[in-house]
């Protein structure tokens, strides 16, 4: 249920920092197993994006900051719908260099189960088939956006194991001297001076589940000792910021199949051809993940009536808009600035540069695909030069913040989530991916919070 004021902790087995699709997600599944929440939400029933950040690079603060939502739903209210999982080879790329800590397997049933939250078909998520040698079609189910605070509002308010407080922003994280249990919260309801210490024992589970930017804004909240912040003893947290850059228009294809052919039967839904390269293929190139949109089907295009006359076959155009990966760089960062934005919080000053290498992969990308097409004489590819290098586009995805890993000498949380060293803190959200992939992140956000939600009820062993 919502409440007007804050509880004592001592009644919950789990307290949720933020009411986005992680800490919701992360909430339920716990309830379900009949465990007690309570969650709390810096902004309030209505969610909005605010002025949290400032952006240097290919991406401004404004950019950022128009992604970053508070309240009830968080960033549920300003996703797209688009739905698709990573690949295996997205968890250990050699040309990115980072392995995730977790199995693709082991995340599957939970891409299975997270699909109906966000009203996809999970049949369809993650759907392969073969293109051409060495490329895969692998489309992109698009529905109507799932707004969590529409979704499940009623269900939160009729709920016995989940009370939700809003516009009460964290502002702090106490440990005990070890370092090994975070002990305390200190909260402050919007437009009151008055804080509050929220005590909270090594038993009691608090998932930080901001979103990609809060996340990392909470494990730099800076202490009165002047100490290091809590979660934060490495000083990774912030680094390794990564996007999913987009090119549009950087590419044109012309060739005799027709996509809409492999269009998955029975899925009756929207969506859109994307075209990826095999794994076998993209380690021997030494790629790094591409998904190429191709749409706008037309057979009037001069380069399918030119190739259908010369081939005695029908041609068919798209334009390519290629979605790619960044390679996980510790340089591009969030780290507080001595501002506070309107929630009292550090605002954050981030940096986030595409080196040449990210550009090198998709052109290279790009030119693979037009060479094997050649090679085939199945069509042709014309890479569009200024689109690609000189107009780079993000899609709203802030990744790799408090990225997981094995140890805490190159990562802020483990394979379970939960931050190195203390017994009782974990993160959910985008913030963990140590690598990007190209796939938009929401269903492996809800996957990864739903395996959380499993780890703290204790119904999965670790994997």
């Amino acid at each position: 249920m919502f409440l007007d004021d804050l509880p004592s902790p001592s009644r919950y087995d789990a307290v949720i920092i933020g009411a986005g699709p992680a800490g919701l997600a992360c909430a339920m599944a716990l309830a379900a197993a009949r465990r007690r929440v309570l969650i709390l939400e810096s902004g309030g029933r209505d969610a909005v994006a605010g002025d949290h950040s400032v952006g240097y690079g290919h991406f401004s603060g404004g950019y950022w900051n128009a992604h970053w939502v508070r309240g009830l739903g968080g960033t549920s209210q300003a996703w797209t719908g688009w739905c698709t999982i990573p690949r295996p080879l997205d968890f250990d790329n050699p040309a990115i260099g980072v392995r995730w800590p977790v199995a693709h397997a082991a995340l599957l049933p939970y891409w299975r189960r997270a699909a109906p939250i966000l009203d996809h078909r999970a049949a369809f998520v993650g759907f392969e088939a073969p293109f051409l040698p060495g490329f895969l079609y692998r489309p992109v189910p698009t529905m109507p956006p799932t707004r969590f605070a529409e979704k499940f509002g009623a269900q939160l308010a009729a709920s016995t194991d989940i009370d939700v407080v809003v516009d009460h922003p964290v502002l702090g994280l106490d440990s005990n001297a070890a370092r090994s249990a975070l002990t305390a919260l200190t909260l402050q309801r919007r437009g009151s001076d008055a804080r509050r210490r929220l005590e909270v024992t090594p038993a009691q589970a608090v998932v930080i589940a901001a979103g990609g930017m809060g996340n990392a804004q909470l494990l730099m909240l800076p202490r009165e000792d002047g100490a290091p912040s809590v979660g934060n003893e490495s000083g990774l947290v912030g680094r390794y910021l990564m996007e999913h850059p987009q090119f549009t228009l950087a590419g044109e294809l012309a060739t005799d199949a027709e996509l809409d052919r492999l269009w998955p039967a029975g899925n009756d839904g929207a969506g859109m051809h994307v075209l990826v390269v095999e794994p076998r293929l993209a380690v021997e190139r030494g790629l790094a993940a591409a998904g190429l949109q191709c749409s706008r089907k037309n057979t009037e295009h001069p380069m399918a009536r030119f190739l259908s006359g010369a081939r005695g076959r029908p041609h068919f155009h798209y334009e390519i808009t290629v979605r790619a990966e960044m390679r996980p760089v510790e340089h591009n960062r969030v780290v507080p600035t001595v501002e506070r934005d309107v929630f009292g919080l550090p605002r954050l000053a981030a940096r986030c540069v595409l080196d040449a290498a990210d550009y090198r992969s998709v052109e290279d990308t790009l030119r693979l695909l037009g060479e094997t097409l050649m090679r085939l004489g199945r069509g042709r590819v014309r890479v569009n030069n200024d689109r690609l290098y000189l107009q780079v586009e993000g899609q709203g995805h802030t990744l790799g913040t408090t990225r997981m890993g094995e140890g805490a000498s190159t990562s802020v949380v483990d394979g379970d989530c939960r931050v190195h060293g203390y017994a009782n803190l974990f993160v959910a959200g985008s913030s963990v991916f140590p690598s990007g992939g190209y796939a938009n992140p929401t269903i492996t956000i809800v996957a990864l919070a739903l395996r959380l939600a499993d780890r703290l009820a204790g119904k999965a062993a670790s994997t």
